[in-house]
C-alpha cells in the first residue's frame, strides 16, 4: 500500500496483447450482427421491406422491430422517484423512431461486411414527424412531442428548498443571476461497444461477453428482458477500451443479440463502428443552468437558487435515468461550500436526440463549472479577489463533521489544507499581484482559474434510492480464497476497463493478508466466477471492493492465524501473517508457511484443524458504503490568442485528497486523464445537431478530441485526509481530474477576458466562439 508498483496489466496491453471483444474467439457458425439505423429523427415507421436484403447471399436473416418484439419484453428505465415520467421502448423501434441512429431492423449474415452490405438494401417507409432538438424548444407551449404519454416532453422533475429561503436576504445584500450552458459530449472510449452471445449446448444456458462496466448488471437486464433465468447466464467481461461511464449502461444491442443467440442456437456477434458509436452510444452533459446568488458585501453567500433544464435525450437510459446528470449535478453544487439556504428546481426534458447517461464526472462538472464561475463573479462584483470569496465561504476543518443545506454529510475532508496548498504552488498571490486590468502581454491574454470541489464516490444503497435508481445494488462484495498451494485468488464484483484494478487490488490483499503479491490473482468482470455487485461505477472500486476485499482479508487471516497457533503452539493473537508466512510475533525464525497452512486447511497433510474449524479457505464480504466525498483544488493558466481565440494551457496544478492512497502512480494517471478529458469538453468537444435533429459530427474529423499536444504538464500533490466511514480510509479518485478541469479552465478563460468584457457562461470555448466574443466585446455600444 502506497507504493507506485507498476501496472500488472501494461505487460499484455502494451504490447498489443489485450483480449478485447473483438478478439475473443467466436464459435463455428458465429452469426454477424448489424443493425438498420433510422436517418429520420422523429418519424412514424409505415413499412419496413427487408425483400432485397434476405435475397443477397450469406445474409441468414433480416429482422424488424416487429419480429424482434416478439423475443423481447419492451426495454424500461424504472425509477421509483416522484416526479418521474416513464417511456418504455423496443428494443428495435416499430412503429415509431424518435431520433437519428434508432435501430428500425437488424441484419444476420455470415460476415459483418455482407451483414453492413445488407443492411444497405432494407427499405423503410418513413412518414417525417415534427421534431424538437434543444431543452428549450421542448418546453415551449405547443412544442411538438416527443412521447404522447409526456404532454410537456418533461421526463423528471423535482424541487428543493430549505424552510423560510426566500426570507433570508438582507437589505444590504448584494443579488447575481448569471446563465450557464453545457454542450453536449459523449466518452469516445478508443474501443466502442461491442457483445458476443453464445448459447451453450444442451442446458440451453447463455454466455454473454460485453464491453461493459457492469457485469452483474448486465446479466439481470438481460434475463428481464429475454424471459432466460438469471442462473443460465454469464457475462463475461474481457479487456475494456475504455468505460468511462458510457460502458455502464445497458444498451438496446445487448438485448437484442442475446435474444437472437437463443433463438437461433447460434452464436451472435455485434462490434460498433465510430459513427454508430457518436450516434447512439449515450451522450452527456447537455444543460442550462441559471444561478441567483444572494451575498454580503464579504462575498458571503447567504442564499443560492438554481434552475437547471437537462436535455434527455429520446428515452430514459437504463439504469439510472434521466435524471441521474441534473439530480446529481444539484446535489453537489454546494460542494466544500457552507451555504446556508439552497433552492432548486430540476427539469429533464425529451428531445429527438441521442438519449442522454453517465459520463465520467456524471453531473458534477456541470455543477461545478456553474457555482465556480457564480464565486468569480461575485469576486468581481464586489473588487475581491476569488480565492478570499471562496475561502470565507468554505466548510472549515474545525466544522467536521458538517451537514450541509441538502443533507450531505462531511466527516474527513480537507478543503482549506488543500486550497492553502494549491494557491502556495501555483504562486497564486504572486500571479495575481503582476496581473494588469487588460491582462493582454505579448498578443495573448492571460488569466488564471480556480476549481475548489468536491467528488462525490463510492455511492451506496441509500445514495441510489434517494435518486430513485432501483437496478442498481449500491453494496459491492469480494471472496478471498486461499488454494491449497498457499497462494490467492481474489473474486471481485467489478471490471476492470484500464483502472490498474489488477495492480491496487493485488497491493490491498497483500497487505491485508499477509501474502506475497506474486501469489495472488485478481479476478474480476465474470458473473460464474465473483459475487454480485454494482460494478465500476461512479469511483466506487477502491471504497466498496476495496472495503469487501479488508473485511473478507479480516476473516480469512482470522481462520489462518487459529490455524498457525495450534502448528506452532502459541495464541492466535501471537501470530503476524507476513511475506507468505505466518510467524510467532518476536521470532521470526518460528513460522510456518502459508502452503503448510493451506495444506492443513484443505486436509493434505496428518495435521489435524482446530477444534470447530470448518475445512477450506474462503471468506466472502459484501460492503454497502455510505458516500465517501473526495475534494481537491485545480488551478489553471491560460493564454487567449487575441488574433483567432486559441486556448493554449500553460500551466496546471492539482491538489487532490482521495483519502489513503492504494499507488500514487495509478492515482496520478486517473487523475491527468480525467483533465485531458475536462479540457475537452472545455475548449473543443461539442455534438452538433442542426435544428432538423441530424447529428452533423459523427466522425471523428469533426469531433475534435484533445490529444497528448493539448494537455499541459500537470502538477500533482496530493493530501490524505482518510474516510472514516470505509475500512480503508479510501475516497474515490476516477472522476476527480474531469469535476476539475472543467470550471478551472473555464475560469481561467474567462479571468483572461475579463479585462475586456467578455462574459464566459458557455461551452465548449471553441476559438470560433472565443474570437466573436472578443469582436463583439470590441465593439462600441450605441
Amino acid at each position: 500500500m502506497g507504493e507506485s508498483l507498476p501496472r500488472r496489466e501494461d505487460a499484455w496491453l502494451l504490447r498489443g496483447a489485450g483480449r478485447f471483444v473483438d478478439d475473443v474467439e467466436v464459435p463455428r457458425n458465429t452469426i454477424h450482427l448489424t443493425f438498420v439505423l433510422s436517418p429520420e429523427p422523429h418519424a412514424r415507421v409505415k413499412a419496413v421491406d427487408v425483400t432485397a436484403a434476405r435475397a443477397l447471399a450469406g445474409v441468414i436473416d433480416v429482422l424488424p422491430g416487429s419480429e424482434v418484439a416478439k423475443l423481447l419484453q419492451p426495454l424500461e428505465t424504472r425509477i421509483e422517484a416522484e416526479g418521474y415520467r416513464s417511456t418504455a421502448r423496443d428494443a428495435v423501434a416499430v412503429d415509431r423512431v424518435r431520433f437519428v441512429g434508432e435501430s428500425v431492423a437488424v441484419v444476420l449474415a455470415e460476415t459483418p461486411y455482407i451483414a453492413q452490405d445488407a443492411a444497405d438494401l432494407v427499405l423503410v417507409d418513413y412518414e417525417e414527424l415534427p421534431k424538437v432538438c434543444t431543452a428549450e424548444e421542448a418546453t415551449m407551449d405547443n412544442a411538438p412531442l416527443v412521447h404522447a404519454s409526456t404532454p410537456d416532453n418533461v421526463l423528471f422533475e423535482a424541487r428543493f428548498e430549505t424552510p423560510d429561503f426566500p426570507s433570508h436576504a438582507g437589505a444590504d445584500d448584494e443579488h447575481l443571476e448569471e446563465t450557464f450552458r453545457a454542450g453536449r459530449v459523449t466518452a469516445v472510449s478508443i474501443e466502442p461497444r461491442g457483445c458476443l452471445a453464445i448459447p451453450e449446448r444442451g442446458d440451453g444456458s447463455l454466455t454473454f461477453y460485453t464491453s461493459t462496466q457492469v457485469p452483474h448488471i448486465v446479466r439481470t437486464a438481460i434475463a428481464e428482458s429475454t424471459g432466460l433465468s438469471e442462473s443460465k447466464i454469464r457475462v463475461i467481461t474481457p479487456d475494456v477500451g475504455g468505460g468511462f461511464g458510457m460502458k455502464a449502461h445497458v444498451y438496446p444491442e445487448e438485448h437484442v443479440a442475446a435474444a437472437l443467440a437463443l433463438k437461433y442456437r447460434r452464436a451472435v456477434k455485434w462490434i460498433q463502428d465510430r459513427r454508430e458509436d457518436l450516434l447512439t452510444s449515450a451522450h452527456a452533459r447537455d444543460a442550462v443552468f441559471t444561478l441567483k446568488a444572494v451575498f454580503r458585501r464579504d462575498g458571503t453567500i447567504v442564499a443560492l437558487e438554481v434552475d437547471c433544464l437537462s436535455n434527455a435525450g429520446a428515452y430514459s437510459s437504463y439504469p439510472y435515468g434521466c435524471q441521474l446528470e441534473p439530480l446529481g449535478s444539484v446535489r453537489m453544487m454546494l460542494g466544500p461550500y457552507a451555504i446556508p439556504n439552497y433552492k432548486y428546481r430540476i427539469r429533464a426534458v425529451a428531445t429527438n436526440t441521442c438519449p442522454t447517461g453517465a459520463y465520467r464526472g456524471t453531473g458534477q462538472p456541470n455543477a461545478f463549472f456553474a457555482i465556480e464561475g457564480m464565486m468569480d463573479r461575485i469576486a468581481r462584483k464586489l473588487g475581491l479577489d476569488p480565492a478570499a470569496v471562496r475561502r470565507c465561504n468554505m466548510i472549515r476543518e474545525d466544522q467536521l463533521p458538517f451537514e450541509n443545506a441538502i443533507g450531505i454529510r462531511f466527516d474527513a475532508a480537507s478543503f482549506t489544507r488543500s486550497f492553502d496548498l494549491a494557491l502556495q504552488v501555483a504562486r497564486y498571490a504572486e500571479y495575481r499581484a503582476a496581473q494588469t486590468r487588460l491582462r493582454l502581454e505579448d498578443g495573448k491574454y492571460r488569466g488564471i482559474g480556480i476549481a475548489n470541489f468536491t467528488e462525490v464516490s463510492g455511492i451506496g444503497s441509500r445514495g441510489w434510492r434517494i435518486r430513485g435508481v432501483s437496478r442498481v445494488p449500491g453494496f459491492d462484495a469480494a471472496t478471498l480464497r486461499m488454494e491449497p498451494s498457499g497462494s490467492i485468488t481474489a473474486c471481485i464484483s467489478q471490471a476492470a476497463a484500464g483502472q490498474g484494478h489488477l495492480t491496487t487490488f493485488a497491493q490491498l490483499v497483500a497487505d491485508c493478508t499477509g501474502a506475497r503479491i506474486e501469489d495472488i490473482a485478481i479476478v474480476e468482470g465474470d458473473t460464474g466466477l465473483t459475487p454480485y455487485g454494482s460494478g465500476a461505477i461512479a469511483s466506487r472500486s477502491a471504497v466498496a471492493s476495496g472495503s469487501a476485499v479488508i473485511l473478507a482479508a479480516g476473516e480469512l487471516t482470522a481462520k489462518l492465524k487459529r490455524i498457525a497457533g495450534v502448528m506452532l503452539e502459541v495464541s492466535p493473537d501471537d501470530i503476524v501473517l507476513k511475506n507468505g508466512a505466518a510467524e510467532v510475533m518476536g521470532v521470526p525464525g518460528h513460522r510456518v508457511p502459508f502452503r503448510r497452512l493451506a495444506e492443513t486447511a484443505y486436509s493434505m497433510n496428518s495435521t489435524a484443524l482446530p477444534a470447530g474449524t470448518d475445512f477450506g479457505l474462503t471468506a466472502t464480504s459484501i460492503y454497502d458504503p455510505p458516500a465517501a466525498m473526495a475534494n481537491a483544488v485545480h488551478i489553471a493558466f491560460v493564454s487567449v490568442d487575441a488574433q483567432d481565440g486559441c486556448v493554449e494551457i500553460e500551466r496546471y496544478v492539482v491538489v487532490h485528497d482521495c483519502g489513503r492512497i492504494i499507488n500514487p502512480a495509478i492515482v496520478n494517471g486517473q487523475i491527468r486523464g480525467g483533465v485531458a478529458q475536462g479540457l475537452g469538453q472545455v475548449l473543443m468537444e461539442g455534438l452538433v445537431y442542426d435544428g432538423n435533429g441530424q447529428l452533423l459530427n459523427a466522425n471523428l474529423l469533426d469531433y475534435l478530441l484533445p490529444t497528448a499536444m493539448d494537455v499541459p504538464n500537470i502538477d500533482i500533490h496530493h493530501i490524505e485526509t482518510p474516510g472514516l466511514d470505509s475500512p480503508g480510509g479510501f475516497k474515490g479518485v476516477g472522476e476527480g481530474g474531469v469535476i476539475g478541469a472543467v470550471p478551472a479552465i473555464a475560469n481561467a478563460v474567462a479571468d483572461a477576458l475579463a479585462g475586456v468584457g467578455v462574459n464566459i457562461n458557455a461551452l465548449p470555448l471553441r476559438p470560433s466562439l472565443v474570437l466573436g466574443r472578443l469582436q463583439s466585446a470590441s465593439q462600441p455600444r450605441s
